[in-house]
């Protein structure tokens, strides 16, 4: 009964082989690519998203357009590359990355700094 199991869950239906062969492929054209359900639910991810006065990051148009830019990228071999290299790039055009923030920080601390020694520079001459 137990190798009965574990055969079922060894053996893989030819569906589950196409969409794995599918995930691990490129697009045929970037039409057909931007066609896809993947890319559709990434255009709508990425378009609804609001800054803080309520008004929309990016437009629908816009991310179609990164979409296919990468998508004719030759290095980029897989339809997931591509939708990881997109999300990286949008996340960095509006500083979602937390990279900005970061240095801002350290910015501030550095200025804060240089007045401090400036007025100490100051009260010693």
């Amino acid at each position: 009964m137990l190798s009965s199991l574990l055969a079922k869950f060894k053996e893989k239906k030819p569906e589950e082989e196409e969409e794995l062969e599918k995930a691990a492929k490129k697009s045929a054209s970037g039409e057909e690519f931007l066609r896809t359900t993947k890319a559709k639910t990434f255009v709508r991810k990425w378009s609804i998203r609001k800054d803080k006065k309520g008004r929309r990051i990016y437009t629908k148009r816009g991310i179609m357009s990164l979409l296919s830019a990468i998508f004719r990228v030759s290095g980029i071999e897989t339809d997931e590359e591509v939708f990881d290299t997109a999300d990286d790039i949008l996340l960095k055009l509006r500083g979602m990355d937390g990279l900005q923030g970061f240095l801002m920080g350290w910015k501030a601390k550095s200025e804060g700094l240089m007045k401090g020694f400036a007025s100490i520079l100051k009260k010693a001459a």
